[in-house]
């Protein structure tokens, strides 16, 4: 078993042993995203069956997944416990086949827990194959331009390419590179403040890049700030290989999904009534 402590004495722990399960409560359903982008036709937010029905579409073989105990307990020993589902797969070719750089055409869903019906955050496409099989990087920008306009930002060096659209609470940002910094003021756990400079939706250290549920309490990092989701295509060319892989991440998802899992967390831990054993004394 793996333990990290957390502040005001909260521990995590992730556990393979039986244990009774806590309910949890599910939220309302959230709205409909506002921007365009999908991988084959799945967006964050949609439903678990929906995601499994593209699956089986896809691919004869079931998906494979893989869940985690989660097993918090507060300062005066109150416990909590659930299982979280990580992620729905297909596609995966194994450890061996990735050490020896099999092709591949794996799609993962990472999903929320049962707060928010298991309905994906992020949804990622990992393609590796023949070049001769894949279109030229170029080939492919003109393909994601004509569904979607031009990017947020273009990354090409040779045949390595980076297109990033980028979604803000304010709409599509046009142009990543022409934003200025942005600067934030935090109050840290210790009441003390933290001053720093950001890319809005970009990579940072003093907030979480990715929606991933991690318990901490109180939270000091939040999820990318100001930033909704963003979609990257990343091209990479080798010598008779490509990998083309494809990312849409919703963190205004991830936020609402922390917001609400810590919600429930916190308050079974603090305020549930402990009923006494039976133990033969």
């Amino acid at each position: 078993m793996t333990r990290f402590s957390f502040a005001l004495g909260f521990s995590l722990s992730f556990a393979s042993v039986g244990f009774a399960e806590d309910t949890l409560a599910t939220m309302s359903a959230p709205a409909e995203r506002p921007y365009p982008y999908e991988i084959l036709g799945m967006q964050p937010g949609d439903p678990l069956d929906d995601v499994l029905v593209v699956y089986a579409e896809r691919s004869d073989a079931a998906p494979t997944s893989e869940s985690e105990v989660l097993r918090i307990q507060s300062p005066d020993g109150a416990m909590f416990e659930f299982t979280y589902q990580l992620f729905s797969r297909i596609g995966d070719v194994g450890i061996d086949g990735r050490l020896a750089g099999a092709a591949q055409d794996q799609v993962t869903a990472r999903l929320s827990s049962v707060v928010m019906e298991q309905r994906p955050m992020a949804i990622y496409r990992s393609i590796r194959q023949p070049s001769d099989d894949l279109p030229e990087p170029l080939e492919l920008k003109a393909q994601i331009e004509e569904t979607y306009g031009p990017p947020s930002r273009v990354e090409i060096n040779g045949r390595d390419m980076v297109l990033t659209y980028a979604w803000s609470m304010d709409g599509f940002i046009p142009d990543l590179d022409a934003l200025g910094p942005i600067r934030r003021e935090e109050t840290t756990s210790s009441g003390g403040k933290l001053i720093s400079e950001y890319e809005l939706c970009g990579p940072a250290q003093h907030y979480r890049n990715n929606v991933e549920y991690r318990f901490e309490h109180p939270r000091d990092k939040l999820i990318k700030p100001g930033c909704v989701a963003t979609f990257k295509v990343s091209y990479r060319g080798e010598p008779g290989i490509t990998s083309i892989n494809f990312s849409l991440e919703d963190y205004e998802l991830g936020r609402m999904h922390t917001e609400e899992l810590d919600r429930q967390i916190v308050g079974a831990l603090t305020d549930e009534e402990v009923e006494a054993s039976d133990m033969d004394l």
